[in-house]
């Protein structure tokens, strides 16, 4: 099977969904604006108008933990190595395509829960996104 992927990047939100990027900033940008939405609902739902409320970074940190402990993280993979995994473990051809093909689009309407593939992804290396926070270039 020889689909090339339109996306090099595989974005998987904590509910399994995933989108495609070309590039790593276009990845981080929707995380951290993924996050920050959620943000905002927890604020909302809270009573909080705004996160100067609550003390500012302090309870932002502590709001995006609790949300990935409670949901999970977003993952970034290398769209390839999944393809590469799926063609390497899979055993029915028809399923094999029709997800490879679905990987390849690039617009994805895709979930990995769907299949049960969280296993493979398992098995594939995350492409590392987290900047240190707080950490100060000194010049």
């Amino acid at each position: 099977m020889s689909n090339e992927p339109y996306n090099e990047y595989l974005l998987v939100m904590p509910n399994g969904n995933c989108k495609g990027f070309n590039d790593i900033e276009g990845v981080k940008a929707y995380i951290n604006n993924y996050y920050e939405r959620r943000l905002d609902d927890v604020f909302h739902k809270d009573g909080y108008n705004d996160a100067t409320e609550t003390g500012g970074d302090e309870c932002r940190l502590n709001v995006f933990t609790q949300l990935g402990v409670e949901e999970g993280k977003c993952e970034i993979y290398k769209t390839e190595e999944f393809i590469n995994m799926i063609n390497e473990e899979m055993t029915f051809e028809e399923d094999r395509a029709e997800i490879v093909s679905k990987l390849s689009e690039a617009k994805m309407d895709f979930n990995i829960y769907d299949y049960g593939l969280d296993e493979l992804l398992a098995h594939i290396q995350e492409v590392e996104y987290m900047e240190n926070f707080g950490d100060k270039v000194r010049g």
